[in-house]
């Protein structure tokens, strides 16, 4: 009967350490935009897909939606949806996205940071929507790029979308 009990309270210390040792959404959008701002400074990606006059780097799975525009292009990776908006009117160092993010005071901003390089402007921000669902955000210039993902994926998705909006030409 004691080796059950032993078993028994492994199991429960166990679980209360790895439940300890997650990260909270808060530590994971302070990293997500941390590798944002280095994917702006190193600006090392290179346009691969031309959607319509509009060049961009697209990352290995990703996908481009074929119901796609100039203006507005669906990205897809593993069933999740990154739009792309793009202002042509809009120069590299446009602060009309960030703005008009800053504007809407029914946003429940996690963290947010700018970002300016050679006269180029960017912004990565993570907003809480709730139901463990987070809107992450982009921008360079008058490209803004946006996805709804689980907070497992903020770090890795926030890299691959500043790479793209700051490779658009």
């Amino acid at each position: 009967m004691s080796r059950i009990w032993k078993y028994l309270l492994l199991v429960i210390i166990t679980t209360l350490l790895l439940a300890g040792c997650g990260r909270t959404v808060e530590e994971r959008a302070k990293d997500g935009i941390k590798s944002a701002k280095e994917a702006f400074m190193l600006n090392d990606k290179k346009s691969n897909e031309d959607v319509e006059g509009i060049k961009l780097y697209k990352p290995a799975g990703f996908t481009i939606n074929e119901s796609t525009e100039a203006q507005n292009i669906v990205l897809m990776k593993n069933k999740e949806p990154f739009i792309l908006f793009i202002n042509p009117n809009e120069k590299k160092d446009s602060e009309l996205f960030y703005e008009l993010m800053n504007s809407d005071q029914g946003k429940k901003v996690i963290s947010k940071k700018t970002f300016s390089h050679k006269g180029v402007f960017g912004f990565a921000a993570v907003v809480d929507i709730g139901d463990d669902q987070y809107e992450l955000i982009t921008s360079v210039g008058g490209a803004k790029l946006t996805t709804l993902t689980k907070k497992k994926n903020i770090e890795e998705n926030m890299t691959k979308m500043m790479e793209i909006v700051r490779s658009i030409k």
